[in-house]
């Protein structure tokens, strides 16, 4: 990573940051700035991954929650105005708030149904997409996916359990379900749901852009 490349990432995060600050909560041009902060943050490959090394076969999950939490917070309640352009630069201030909040917030959901998980068969997809996780937990998408205008949402669904649609699973996590709740409902291993969910949301990702106009 060159100085000059970092500078201008700097920049442009600082540039989406602001220009998030600016707009009113929860208004389209808001979703945008922050749809395209996050993009640029995931994309940059500069988040950090603490702890790394522990945790083993779960470290994967717990980053993927943690990272999900991260973004969710960033969407919600205004909290972007907290960002202050004069302490630092906005990388710095996300990562701090990976390592030193959602993280280990994280660790106990993960560790805590590890015993659900099935390691020898657990392949969860390292999903590339910087849009997927983000658009997943911001209101605005899942107000797409409840209304599912093209009956897209609820009729993809894990072979032989119609019930367990992308619409139901996202409907649940977003509610504040837990993984290990839903996979008691309806008799379904986490790993399955979990693998489901991910593929669904990178295959979605460019519709539910469409919907919202971004």
């Amino acid at each position: 990573m060159t100085n000059d490349w970092r500078k201008q990432l700097d920049v442009q995060l600082k540039e989406l940051a602001l220009k998030a600050q600016q707009h009113p909560h929860a208004t389209k041009e808001q979703r945008v700035a922050l749809t395209r902060l996050m993009n640029a943050i995931w994309q940059s490959g500069t988040l950090i991954h603490p702890y790394k090394g522990q945790f083993q076969l779960l470290y994967e999950d717990i980053y993927d929650e943690a990272v999900q939490n991260l973004f969710f917070y960033l969407c919600q309640n205004n909290n972007i105005n907290k960002y202050d352009p004069e302490r630092g630069e906005v990388i710095t201030w996300v990562n701090m708030l990976l390592s030193k909040r959602f993280f280990p917030e994280a660790i106990p959901k993960v560790i805590g149904k590890g015993n659900e998980i099935n390691l020898e068969d657990s392949h969860l997809e390292n999903i590339p997409s910087s849009q997927s996780q983000p658009m997943s937990l911001s209101e605005q998408i899942i107000e797409c996916i409840e209304s599912d205008p093209e009956l897209i949402f609820s009729k993809e669904h894990i072979k032989g359990h119609p019930e367990a649609n992308f619409q139901a699973i996202a409907k649940r996590r977003c509610s504040g379900i837990s993984w290990k709740d839903i996979s008691a409902e309806w008799g379904i291993g986490i790993t399955s749901l979990h693998s489901f969910y991910q593929r669904c949301l990178k295959k979605f990702t460019d519709k539910l852009q469409e919907y919202l106009c971004i």
